[in-house]
């Protein structure tokens, strides 16, 4: 029976399992999106409007990670809120799903959450801003198409297949 514990730890495999700050910030700049009363991540209005239309967005914008050795993360985040809504409930809920989803995922502990509230945005601002984006969302979409039908001065047109 000793030659067959033995035997098992010898064929034990070292692990080594770690996870890249930009993980982490992922998991939490989603997080935060998801709960009710955080507009977005970030400063600038017109910068978040950006992202909210861009398809390739960045869900790590306005987060920042530390990780330390001992598997803890500290979490500082610049938010944009619904106006009117209550700061502080909004950072305990945040606070919560952080620590319970980075922790879920990864296994790391949260043991700090600091949030900088850049901007409360009305419903009437978001509206504009929103408006604002689409149309220049469509004027760069019809320039693209224009793009696509242009040929270069001199070049035939393809032969049909």
């Amino acid at each position: 029976m000793d030659a067959a514990k033995t035997q098992t730890n010898t064929n034990k495999v070292d692990q080594e399992l770690k996870f890249d700050d930009a993980v982490v910030a992922k998991i939490v700049g989603i997080t935060a999106n998801e709960v009710t009363g955080v507009y977005s991540l970030e400063g600038g209005m017109v910068a978040n409007m950006t992202d909210f239309f861009r398809k390739d967005s960045n869900p790590t914008k306005g987060v920042d990670v530390d990780m330390d050795d001992d598997q803890t993360v500290t979490v500082s985040l610049d938010a944009v809120l619904h106006y009117g809504e209550n700061a502080p409930a909004i950072f305990d809920k945040l606070t919560t799903a952080i620590a319970k989803n980075v922790h879920q995922m990864t296994g790391l502990r949260v043991t700090a959450v600091k949030m900088t509230v850049k901007d409360m945005l009305t419903k009437d601002e978001i509206a504009r801003e929103k408006d604002k984006e689409k149309a220049k969302e469509k004027d760069q979409d019809a320039k693209e198409d224009q793009g696509k039908d242009a040929r270069p001065a001199g070049r035939p047109e393809p032969a049909p297949a």
